[in-house]
């Protein structure tokens, strides 16, 4: 080999060796911009997790597990609804009996609740039923010992006397107390002027109704005709059933239907305005 192609020979290998540097350099310089992006986008998405991490346990300082699941529950019972700003209150008299289990049964399914106007001997009697009924969210509201007119108002104070009979039976059944009642046969034309005013200086809260359903002396088919024409064109309904059995036959179908209607069935609550004949509130504009 002569001396020219040595030369040629030397050049050819400096010629490779430096491409592979370059090639290298280049190679380097690509991966290290590759390995800054990835941990600016790393860096970016840690700050966007920190930031929803924080904001979440914001929006949920002081809330308790207990709350964090009864709200979740009331958000999968909400479902899909019909609503115009109509109320119905669902009110039940002369209990609790056989049917006040089967009404409960049928209230959860529904997702609603009551008012239970009880009886003091049909307390003494069901004592488990008063206690599903509290158990259950409904509110548990009294009716008289006597369910007689003509005891009732012997004297000025007989009727809230009774009353008071229903608070102390109620409290030795479940410990708790209510203020919401209803007379027998409704505060009028019946009921004296110092006995309301009896009722009402002791705390009671009267209830009267709007839509008597007659279901005491009704078939199922007639209840539901009962309620299709009389909450037409309402838009607060106390509506009256009794524990019959051909209330629970019907009460299914009644309630999908005030709900199809727009209705929001309530129970009556310890803190709301007592609504009576007396008064004027069953039927004022506020209502």
């Amino acid at each position: 080999m002569n001396e020219n192609e040595l030369n040629l020979k030397d050049k050819l290998r400096d010629f490779y060796e430096h491409k592979k540097k370059e090639t290298f350099l280049i190679g380097g310089s690509i991966l290290l911009i590759l390995s800054i992006l990835l941990v600016s986008i790393v860096k970016i998405n840690s700050k966007e997790v920190l930031a929803f991490a924080k904001s979440r346990n914001a929006a949920l300082e002081g809330e308790t597990i207990t709350s964090m699941v009864y709200s979740g529950a009331e958000e999968m019972q909400k479902g899909p609804s019909k609503t115009y700003g109509k109320v119905v209150y669902l009110t039940i008299d002369d209990g609790p009996s056989e049917y006040t289990d089967e009404i409960i049964k049928i209230l959860n399914k529904n997702n609603v609740k009551a008012t239970f106007f009880m009886i003091n001997g049909n307390m003494q009697a069901y004592p488990e039923q008063v206690k599903n009924i509290v158990k259950n969210g409904n509110t548990a509201g009294f009716h008289s010992v006597s369910h007689d007119i003509h005891k009732l108002y012997v004297s000025k104070t007989s009727a809230k006397e009774e009353f008071d009979t229903n608070q102390a039976t109620f409290k030795k059944i479940t410990g708790q107390t209510s203020k919401v009642i209803r007379l027998p046969f409704g505060s009028k034309p019946y009921t004296p002027r110092a006995s309301y005013n009896a009722l009402v200086d002791s705390g009671y809260k009267l209830w009267d109704w709007t839509l008597d359903t007659e279901d005491w002396r009704s078939t199922s088919s007639q209840i539901m005709e009962n309620v299709k024409k009389y909450s037409s064109g309402s838009d607060n309904v106390v509506l009256l059933m009794h524990e019959r059995k051909q209330t629970v036959e019907i009460l299914d179908e009644m309630i999908k239907y005030l709900k199809s209607e727009g209705f929001e069935i309530l129970p009556i609550k310890q803190s709301d305005e007592a609504r009576n004949y007396w008064n004027g509130k069953l039927f004022s504009e506020e209502n």
